[in-house]
């Protein structure tokens, strides 16, 4: 680490030409967390890793940098070094308030704009140039040289602000790998001949005016604003602002910003809390840009407001949080950060809303790893991500990558191997649409499989046989049960549509698929006749498909979803509500001479005919369902061999509510764990877990 922030720096410089090789040792790999003109770039290394990367650079390729791409490079030579290092490991009045004793706070402030020529203030972050922290960010970092000694910085004091200003955004970059932050800068000495004394309307105009001047603006506050979405237009970034910093002139306060931006100014000195700590200061007042409040007592903060992303409000404000107020970055001197501030700067989950009833397809594409997905009302494909290294919670929703269905349509998801992830879709057209997602590539698509064409709001269904290999299954508009495949070695994509052996159901009818040990499929559908029905492949059928059998008796309204789980090799479950309304299962083993098991009714469950169930296995022989009852309220039954007396249940998830006709997903990330989702009935995805030795905890809303 370089001095101390917890993970590895990678320095890359980049030839001249852009396109010879890196001066690091090997080609670049992780994430670019900061980025000084357009051949140095600091890369995230290993996240648990210390030190820093820093390769021999020739003095030829030095003398070639521009003014930020060499104190980018000098800054962090600075910071690797041990004389840096140390000082961070004794910084003065580490862990302390902002408004301790002896130092004057820090302040929020939305500046007073009295310069002749100048607009009236808009309302802070107006341009939207700051809106919440994640993606790109312009900065702008503005080193004021008055005419006098004491106003200017020598050449050592502008690497150590360099080095500090780059130390603060590298903990914003690195702390939440999801939101992606990374900063692209723009260094600027600038030289002015303001006296400090010299008459002007307010102490921050008095060198702020010229500084912006020498940049080529307009020199008074919306030069500033000018300057600000230059930065953002020139380095193609999400956001932008800018950080002054000056010694000898007099200001307001050492340190300060506006919420929404576009600047912070810093004096050099840094009042009682030194040079050591501009780093945090700097962080501090970029959570300020970023719609964070203040959370130390004299602040006058209060646990109300609506701030941020997504209005929240400042729950960890000292006044009122007590004792279950805990260490923050907004709150003192510390790499810390809260849920609030997460929140605040716009790190979680956006909004949402879906149709009722629809359904949030669940994936768990590693242990601990799962991804959701669904068609919003406006007919968006989003998808929302959870892993226990996130920041946030849940993170999301994210639009993916532009793909568009009937709102409410469901979003399929399987993973064919460890982290990797293809989703699929009924577009407005009609077709078969794919998207992938894998580690390092993020996601491509959308792609279109085949010609067939299904009802919009149909669902394609898919399962993974064995690694790498996609098989999914649909029922067109003329009522035909077809399926598609794809694997590695089919270099001219998928391979498909294919009916199976002349299967018929309503059209659109889900076709429900799982694969009951290595490349061996069972699908079933209900058929117009209101059975289940059941066909099987595996490559020992030399003819390929095997069926259509019946299962049972039990009759289903037309289009009811079928649900499948194997829970272990070869043993095939499945479930549905019968015409009825009774909830019923059937299942399946090689020891079964009689072949399937007839429709048999779990513990007396009611919910509407044809209410989807959700089923799963969170290990082996164990077996979970989830149907919402007559009442809207989410019930959960559950069997396992040492349930002498057959399944157990019905009982009450936790008061969860949702629609008729709503399935519940479940998904278990690991071994005995449960997670499930639902479309509740305000449109927003809902969740709830359970884990061994507890009771099930949630609903949770995901998303405001």
């Amino acid at each position: 680490m370089a001095g101390d922030l917890p993970y590895e720096e990678i320095l890359v410089v980049h030839h001249a030409d852009l396109a010879g090789a890196d001066t690091a040792a090997a080609a670049p790999t992780g994430r670019v967390l900061q980025r000084f003109g357009d051949r140095v770039e600091i890369r995230l290394g290993a996240e648990d890793g210390v030190g820093t990367a820093l390769p021999e650079i020739p003095d030829e390729v030095l003398e070639g940098l521009s003014v930020t791409e060499r104190l980018g490079v000098e800054a962090l030579r600075l910071r690797a070094g041990e004389e840096f290092t140390a000082a961070k490991a004794r910084r003065p009045r580490d862990g302390e308030r902002w408004d301790m004793p002896g130092c004057a706070a820090l302040v929020v402030e939305r500046p007073t704009v009295a310069d002749e020529g100048a607009a009236d203030v808009a309302e802070a972050g107006a341009p939207g140039t700051s809106d919440y922290l994640v993606g790109s960010v312009a900065l702008g970092v503005v080193i004021v040289n008055g005419p006098t000694a004491a106003t200017q910085f020598t050449a050592a004091e502008q690497t150590q602000v360099v080095a500090e200003v780059q130390a603060g955004a590298g903990f914003l970059a690195g702390f939440n790998s999801w939101a992606g932050v990374s900063f692209n800068y723009d260094i600027r000495p600038v030289s002015i001949s303001t006296q400090p004394n010299a008459t002007a309307t307010d102490n921050e105009s008095r060198f702020r005016n010229p500084a912006v001047a020498a940049l080529g603006f307009q020199a008074n506050w919306n030069g500033v604003w000018d300057y600000v979405n230059w930065l953002r237009n020139d380095r193609h970034t999400n956001w932008a602002y800018c950080v002054f910093f000056v010694k000898g002139y007099p200001v307001d306060h050492f340190a300060y910003a506006s919420i929404g931006g576009p600047r912070i100014v810093m004096d050099y000195a840094n009042d009682g809390w030194g040079p050591t700590n501009i780093d945090r200061v700097f962080a501090h007042e970029t959570g300020h840009i970023f719609g964070c409040p203040d959370e130390y007592a004299s602040s006058n903060c209060d646990c109300g407001g609506s701030w941020g992303r997504f209005g929240e409000p400042n729950s960890n404000c000292e006044n009122c949080a007590g004792s279950a107020g805990v260490g923050c970055l907004m709150r003192a001197n510390e790499y810390a950060m809260c849920g609030p501030t997460k929140r605040h700067l716009g790190w979680g989950l956006t909004s949402m809303r879906t149709r009722q009833p629809s359904v949030v397809n669940a994936v768990s594409r590693s242990t601990d790893h799962l991804d959701v997905f669904v068609c919003d009302n406006g007919g968006n494909t989003v998808t929302a991500a959870w892993a226990p290294a996130m920041v946030s919670w849940w993170e999301g929703w994210w639009n993916l990558n532009g793909g568009q269905a009937a709102p409410g349509g469901p979003v399929t998801a399987v993973s064919r191997r460890k982290d990797f992830l293809d989703v699929f879709v009924v577009g407005l057209d009609g077709r078969a649409w794919t998207a992938a997602w894998e580690p390092g590539k993020g996601w491509r698509g959308w792609g279109q499989i085949g010609t067939a064409v299904f009802p919009q709001g149909a669902t394609i269904s898919a399962v993974s046989r064995s690694q790498d290999h996609l098989d999914i299954f649909a029922t067109d508009t003329g009522g035909r049960v077809v399926t598609a495949a794809w694997e590695p070695g089919f270099k001219d994509g998928w391979h498909g549509w294919w009916e199976i052996k002349g299967g018929r159901a309503k059209a659109g009818a889900p076709v429900t698929a799982v694969s009951r040990s290595k490349d061996k499929l069972d699908v079933f559908v209900t058929g117009n006749d209101g059975h289940c029905w059941s066909a099987a492949w595996e490559p020992a059928f030399p003819d390929g498909w095997h069926g259509w059998w019946p299962i049972g008796n039990a009759v289903f309204p037309q289009a009811s979803r079928i649900s499948a789980v194997s829970r272990s090799q070869d043993h095939l479950d499945i479930f549905g509500t019968d015409a009825g309304g009774r909830v019923v299962t059937a299942a399946w083993e090689p020891a079964f001479k009689d072949k399937w098991q007839d429709w048999g009714e779990i513990k007396g469950g009611r919910a509407k005919p044809g209410a989807p169930v959700g089923a799963v296995s969170r290990s082996t022989d164990k077996l979970d369902v989830f149907v919402v009852g007559n009442d809207n309220i989410v019930y959960t039954a559950a069997w396992e061999p040492a349930f002498k007396d057959g399944w157990h249940g019905w009982w009450n998830l936790n008061g969860g509510q949702a629609a008729h006709g709503s399935l519940i997903t479940a998904v278990s990330r690991r071994k005995d764990f449960l997670d499930v989702f639902v479309v509740g009935q305000d449109g927003r995805a809902w969740t709830a877990s359970w884990s061994p030795g507890s009771t099930w905890a949630g609903w949770w809303p995901m998303g405001k």
